[in-house]
């Protein structure tokens, strides 16, 4: 027979493990809900615009579609507020670069961007942020860097087909 301390210990690491499933539960219900309201926001993006996207992928609080029949790029920032929705003409760009920032103290990454230039020179650069320090996961940082590389090249490879 058990005695009551017994008891109350085993009350009380059962109490710890149903709270922390409960915290886990919640928290990935919360990232799945974020997650279906960008998707939500992007999709009635594309379809306010007429778009077709061929390609989209979500990049932590950003997701970026590609819609080639009508060469437009879509990009959802919703890391920084107000959130920004970027509508990009492909066949207006002159090129596309990966830019990778570095912590000038530390000498590590900071940021990981994608840049993108106009023909006309009036216009400014657009910044599409792959990653950043300051609001994304360290462990992440190799596998943004991997998607903002195939953007790049994804972006020049498509507006140069025209």
């Amino acid at each position: 027979m058990m005695n009551i301390t017994a008891y109350l210990i085993l009350f009380i690491i059962v109490g710890i493990i149903l709270l922390a499933s409960l915290i886990i539960f919640l928290s990935n219900y919360r990232k799945r809900k974020e997650k279906e309201r960008l998707e939500n926001e992007f999709d009635n993006f594309a379809l306010e615009n007429k778009l077709s996207i061929d390609k989209k992928q979500t990049l932590n609080k950003n997701m970026i579609g590609i819609d080639r029949e009508n060469m437009k790029l879509i990009f959802v920032d919703r890391s920084n507020i107000p959130q920004q929705i970027e509508l990009i003409n492909l066949n207006e760009l002159s090129s596309c670069n990966l830019i990778t920032q570095t912590n000038a103290d530390k000498g590590y990454i900071s940021n990981i961007s994608v840049e993108c230039a106009f023909k006309e020179t009036n216009k400014p650069e657009i910044l599409l942020p792959f990653y950043d320090e300051g609001k994304d996961n360290f462990n992440k940082m190799m596998r943004l860097s991997k998607k903002a590389s195939y953007w790049e090249k994804a972006i020049n490879l498509f507006r140069t087909e025209n």
